[in-house]
């Protein structure tokens, strides 16, 4: 049930993102942060659960370390990323597909061969880089409709 790796992983994405802020929380991160964590649970049930395209580490205990994951991974790195959004369109853009890019590599080269993430039917290119992309993009709106509503 232990698989160092993981953990190492875990601990890495949480502290970027604690790293990331440099002062405390807001209460717009915390609305993202919840955002995605209904997004990637969501989605999990989906791809994970129901359709068996992946899972973390073990099928046998695929619901606690999706768990894992979904709860403290992906919104340490949806923090990261909400944290150095440029302030100009076109960087943002520009922004959006870099860490689509980067998310996808880290996929193949390091998740992948370490056993953290093992696909049944799940390709993550082009399948997570698409989603990664559309996630971003829904990321950004969000706190973009967060940071014009709250002022």
């Amino acid at each position: 049930m232990f698989q160092l790796q993981f953990w190492i992983f875990l601990v890495i994405t949480v502290s970027l993102a604690l790293l990331s802020t440099r002062k405390k929380f807001t209460f717009i991160d915390f609305q993202i942060i919840i955002m995605i964590i209904a997004i990637t649970m969501s989605l999990d049930m989906i791809f994970c659960k129901q359709l068996n395209l992946y899972h973390y580490v073990n099928a046998d205990y695929r619901g606690w370390y999706s768990f894992w994951a979904n709860f403290i991974i992906a919104p340490s790195l949806g923090i990261v990323f909400i944290k150095f959004v440029p302030k100009s369109l076109r960087n943002i853009v520009l922004y959006i597909l870099i860490w689509p890019v980067l998310l996808t590599a880290l996929e193949l080269f390091i998740l992948k061969p370490a056993n953290i993430v093992i696909y049944r039917g799940w390709r993550p290119f082009p399948y997570s880089l698409v989603g990664y992309i559309l996630c971003f993009i829904i990321e950004c709106i969000y706190f973009e409709s967060l940071k014009k509503r709250l002022k």
